[in-house]
């Protein structure tokens, strides 16, 4: 049943969209064991082939202690690992292993599929719009 919905104010219908989905995305990503922190380090650190905690932390706005604990358990399930940083031995750098980068087709395909499920009979020109629409609010809240 659809809802009427053009009483909701800015904020909420703006909650009720990113839930729907969100919820949507995590029942696709469960299909491979991961939620949708863990999907993101794995797209991140294939867009970038290895990164520090913190690097991996501050471009996911994510606590430390919550990409402590996703990165130990995909650590555990074999998606990436940890070796020294080259020219710091202080800083740990994380890459995907072969598993991890195996699994990033998969996070590519729900991406896809979450795309055309979203934008669903809108124009190139109105997607276009959307994005520069979500990029300039997210400036704002910066």
């Amino acid at each position: 049943m659809q809802s009427d919905l053009s009483n909701v104010p800015d904020l909420g219908l703006l909650g009720i969209v990113l839930h729907r989905v969100m919820k949507r995305a995590k029942s696709k990503y469960e299909e491979f064991d991961l939620n949708r922190s863990q999907a993101s380090i794995l797209f991140t650190l294939h867009q970038r082939s290895s990164m520090s905690q913190k690097e991996l932390a501050e471009s996911l706005n994510m606590t430390p202690p919550s990409i402590t604990s996703a990165i130990r358990k995909m650590e555990q399930e074999g998606y990436i690992r940890r070796r020294q940083d080259e020219s710091d031995q202080r800083v740990m750098r994380l890459a995907l292993t072969e598993k991890g980068a195996a699994c990033v087709e998969n996070v590519k395909r729900v991406a896809d599929e979450m795309h055309e499920l979203i934008f669903q009979g809108m124009s190139p020109e109105e997607i276009m719009l959307f994005r520069r629409l979500l990029i300039q609010i997210n400036e704002n809240l910066e």
